[in-house]
């Protein structure tokens, strides 16, 4: 019997440059049940929210609405669906709306950068001997570009470091003797990770099932996570191989008892050896979801996978965004640098209003 044959294509996705539109783990689930095509004409389009995010490249730097088809969110960034303009959404929000949401935390970048170690965490031996001790340089690392929602993430690392120096590598509030960084993409942040007792691990925001890649990169480098964020975080890991920050009244509580684990090695090492996941096959069962959830819109015939709607109000919304877009485009939303212009979206809804009330438009 012959694959079904289906278009697609990616824009607007809040990745980096790296991203291969003909080469990415979304195209492997995909290969296994049809025939894919990547075109600049598809069915059906990975989209992000709205705007282009960090992805500048060609053909592929272009806004959803460009795309009158299936439209799929795919984002790993606490950003709620706008299901006016997507049918479906993979997300961090754990939204419940029939068969348009996917609630994926802390691996959607493995679709777009092929970083499987959400997936691996499930088959990680955590059998580690005592003398994995030896290779702990550091007390603590903090690996941050910003502050977080409500000023936690930036209050929580002054006070720990306060007690016992934290290594902060990252941009935010770093104190390193000269300026030094990591990053990811060149693999030094994994293995400064390694050299950590323990490493922070506070969200942006406090938004409930959103979870980054923060928690999952801290497990992979054998150091041992002290979380702060979304409260369903022990339904997906083990809450005795790391430390919520959430559990204790007060930062100076929970301090106390980070002190207490680094200076036992028994308590540590009987932490960093619990194994990772509240239920082991956690990943698996995500990645199975998620092959399910996509099947279910490819298998369709094309016009029954539409989920938004597409007259009256549904149109008019549509109309109504991308009439602001039109009129937005001479704007940077994003410097060369891909750092976000705060005074673009602060005042935004004035400007965009403005010009659509404008005669001549």
């Amino acid at each position: 019997m012959s694959r079904k044959t289906i278009k697609v294509n990616f824009t607007g996705l809040s990745i980096r440059n790296e991203f291969n539109p003909n080469d990415n783990s979304i195209l492997d689930i995909l290969k296994k049940h049809y025939d894919v095509q990547v075109c600049d004409d598809p069915d059906y389009v990975f989209c992000g929210v709205l705007y282009t995010g960090y992805f500048n490249q060609g053909a592929y730097d272009q806004y959803i609405l460009k795309y009158p088809k299936i439209r799929i969110m795919l984002d790993g960034e606490n950003l709620v669906p706008d299901y006016n303009l997507v049918d479906y959404a993979i997300c961090q929000y754990p939204i419940e709306y029939y068969d348009r949401n996917c609630y994926f935390p802390c691996g959607i970048e493995a679709f777009t950068n092929r970083r499987t170690f959400f997936r691996e965490l499930q088959d990680k031996d955590r059998n580690y001997p005592d003398e994995i001790l030896k290779s702990k340089e550091y007390f603590a690392s903090f690996i941050a570009s910003h502050d977080s929602e409500h000023n936690i993430r930036g209050d929580f690392f002054k006070a720990l470091n306060a007690r016992k120096r934290v290594e902060s590598v990252g941009s935010y509030l770093n104190n390193m003797p000269n300026g030094e960084m990591v990053d990811w993409l060149d693999g030094s942040k994994e293995e400064f990770l390694k050299k950590c007792k323990f490493s922070l691990c506070l969200e942006s925001t406090d938004q409930e099932g959103v979870m980054a890649d923060k928690i999952v990169e801290a497990f992979y480098a054998d150091t041992v996570p002290i979380y702060y964020g979304s409260s369903n975080v022990k339904d997906i890991f083990n809450p005795k191989a790391f430390i919520d920050i959430s559990d204790y009244p007060d930062f100076d509580t929970a301090i106390d008892r980070i002190l207490e684990i680094e200076s036992n090695d028994e308590l540590y090492l009987e932490m960093i050896r619990q194994p990772i996941f509240s239920n082991q096959k956690y990943p698996e069962e995500k990645y199975d979801e998620l092959e399910r959830f996509l099947c279910n819109i490819f298998d369709q015939p094309l016009e029954n996978a539409y989920r938004r709607s597409r007259c009256v109000a549904g149109e008019n919304h549509e109309m109504f965004m991308k009439r602001a877009l039109e009129n937005e485009l001479g704007i940077k939303v994003w410097r060369p640098d891909g750092k976000i212009v705060r005074e673009y979206f602060k005042n935004a809804p004035k400007r965009i209003c403005k010009k659509l009330l404008r005669k001549d438009k």
